[in-house]
């Protein structure tokens, strides 16, 4: 057996017995998934991606920024238990100008978009409960993920 594999049976027995978990891995955080769902909808031209990332941590942390592709994200951000969800979306507004005042059903033309897309620069800022110090995971990728249930609220 390898060493990886002796550190995984280790912390599933070590969860399973309820065992106590070493301080040293108490304040971590760790990045379960980051994924990204794209959407459009509503009148020709709007169109956006929604952000979920899933952190995992044993203390209360709270996020204060998330970029994702190279662009600053509104997000909100879920606790349950140790398991933290932030989810931001960015909708595209290279076509705003067009069709803020246009009838539905109107043609749309195309422009550059307004936000970059840069896949490598990703990453969340936090603050744990005990400390001001702000500290940040970098996210590696954001994997694409198929619309569960309706992304954007329709209209009643």
């Amino acid at each position: 057996m390898n060493n990886q594999l002796f550190i995984i049976i280790f912390w599933i027995l070590a969860f399973s017995c309820k065992a106590p978990v070493s301080s040293l891995y108490q304040d971590r955080v760790v990045l379960v998934s980051a994924k990204k769902t794209d959407w459009f909808g509503g009148r020709p031209g709007v169109r956006g991606t929604v952000y979920t990332v899933t952190l995992q941590s044993q203390n209360n942390i709270s996020v204060k920024s998330l970029k994702a592709e190279g662009n600053i994200i509104n997000f909100t951000q879920t606790n349950s238990g140790n398991m933290i969800t932030v989810k931001g979306n960015l909708q595209s507004t290279d076509q705003a100008d067009n069709f803020e005042n246009a009838p539905s059903g109107s043609t749309v033309e195309h422009h550059k978009p307004s936000f970059v897309l840069n896949p490598k620069d990703n990453w969340i800022e936090y603050t744990s409960k005990n400390s001001k110090k702000i500290y940040k995971i970098h996210i590696p990728k954001f994997v694409s993920a198929e619309p569960e249930g309706e992304l954007i609220p329709q209209r009643q």
